[in-house]
């Protein structure tokens, strides 16, 4: 019973954390239909204000549920060591990737980015940066990480790990095996880093400084 309570749970928290992005998409296509490019201002006020109260409610159950503290002691020299390691590391998956990508099929980037790069065209640069940079990492991080090892596979953690990453890359819409190589090995480093510092906030910190530079570019270019 107690799995089947933790894959609930696990669920539950996929779920939670889709409702930010799949709201924005939503309203981003019906003012699409509508014949207008972007979402009026106004409306994308309401949209970040639901991402912060999406981002502190998962926040919230995560603590409840003590798969992180969110407190300040996780910030060490050893696990930043951990951190820019693993960023670093992260880079070069994607930089070679792409290009591997790009040679063997002609596409410029993977799918889930180019869907990113045309649906955050020209939109609240804050609201990009809220989804993409902030409530993506600790979201994510949340359930894939916090979730699915430190909760649903807590006794069998390379168990956890091969799921967590075939599940991250899944979500990230892979749609061949090369884009799956490149989200499955960023999502091995993160849950490296979560299992080697024991806190899920550096694992988080990782998916920051990866999501970050990608966030800065879709609000500026």
């Amino acid at each position: 019973m107690k799995t089947v309570k933790n894959v609930c749970i696990v669920i539950g928290l996929f779920l939670l954390s889709q409702i930010s992005m799949t709201t924005f998409g939503l309203v981003k296509y019906y003012y699409l239909e509508a014949g207008e490019s972007y979402i009026p201002s106004l409306v994308s006020y309401g949209l970040i204000a639901l991402v912060l109260i999406n981002i502190g409610l998962t926040i919230w159950i995560a603590k409840k549920l003590r798969l992180a503290s969110f407190t300040f002691d996780w910030s060490t020299k050893r696990n930043w060591l951990w951190i820019v390691g693993a960023f670093v590391l992260g880079r070069i998956i994607a930089i070679v990737g792409t290009l591997f990508l790009q040679a063997n099929t002609g596409q410029q980037t993977t799918a889930n980015d180019a869907a990113l790069n045309n649906i955050f065209s020209g939109e609240n640069p804050l609201l990009i940066f809220l989804l993409i940079a902030v409530a993506a990492p600790v979201m994510e991080e949340i359930v894939f990480r916090g979730g699915i090892i430190g909760l649903l596979f807590k006794k069998y953690q390379i168990a956890g790990i091969i799921v967590s990453i075939s599940l991250f890359g899944l979500a990230h819409t892979a749609t061949s095996w090369i884009e799956f190589a490149i989200y499955a090995l960023i999502g091995l480093l993160m849950a490296l880093v979560y299992v080697k510092t024991k806190r899920l906030e550096a694992a988080i910190a990782v998916h920051f400084l990866n999501n970050v530079i990608g966030a800065i570019a879709m609000m500026f270019l």
